[in-house]
């Protein structure tokens, strides 16, 4: 991808990948194989979202059968950013989640990065060489500066390493969801302790 240079007008020259094999070209991916994987890869994050519900619930301390809240909750934020956000402010700013193992954190993290790269996916601009090879540019990036020309090339090994993440994920949703604190603070309880000192009352003469 191009850097964007700090002060430049948008018109004027800008860099691009000068490793562009060269030869034809034409839109779209042209590999149905790794059409294919990359539907497999943008289909998954609805079914991720969904696991992340009874994830979401442990977050806002329903117990772990409660889902039907939870789901209103969780899907009436209607962006990812605003999931990652919520679930974050609610993770690492409430004294009841202080004790939470770093699976919590984990969840968090890959979901937004998984997200990021859906989205490179499912709104880039595709094209495919004549040589079979396949390349994205993202859309959303700099957009007064956007140049086709800084598409990069996308193979059959990245893209099975994004669904292992899927699966990864999965997995550590799994896990984080079925956690039990064995010493639950009641609402309303900080998990720090607080000692106020208290001064006597002085005498009015």
């Amino acid at each position: 991808m191009a850097k964007r240079i700090e002060g430049q007008r948008v018109g004027r020259a800008r860099s691009f990948n000068d490793n562009l094999p060269k030869g034809e070209w034409r839109s779209g991916i042209g590999n149905p194989e790794i059409a294919a994987m990359v539907g497999q890869f943008i289909v998954a994050l609805p079914y991720i979202e969904e696991s992340l519900v009874p994830f979401f619930g442990r977050l806002i301390l329903l117990p772990s059968a409660s889902t039907d809240v939870a789901r209103q909750v969780l899907r009436s934020i209607r962006t990812a950013e605003g999931k990652i956000s919520a679930m974050s402010a609610v993770l690492q700013n409430s004294f009841v989640h202080a004790g939470k193992p770093d699976v919590f954190d984990q969840v968090i993290k890959l979901y937004d990065k998984i997200r990021d790269k859906r989205n490179t996916y499912a709104h880039g601009l595709w094209s495919t060489h004549e040589n079979g090879r396949v390349y994205v540019v993202r859309t959303d990036d700099d957009v007064l500066r956007f140049n086709e020309a800084n598409r990069r090339e996308v193979t059959k090994n990245e893209i099975k390493e994004d669904l292992k993440r899927v699966d990864e994920l999965m997995a550590k949703i799994g896990e984080a969801a079925a956690w039990e604190d064995r010493n639950p603070i009641p609402h309303g309880k900080r998990r720090m302790t607080m000692k106020v000192r208290v001064s006597e009352p002085q005498s009015v003469s």
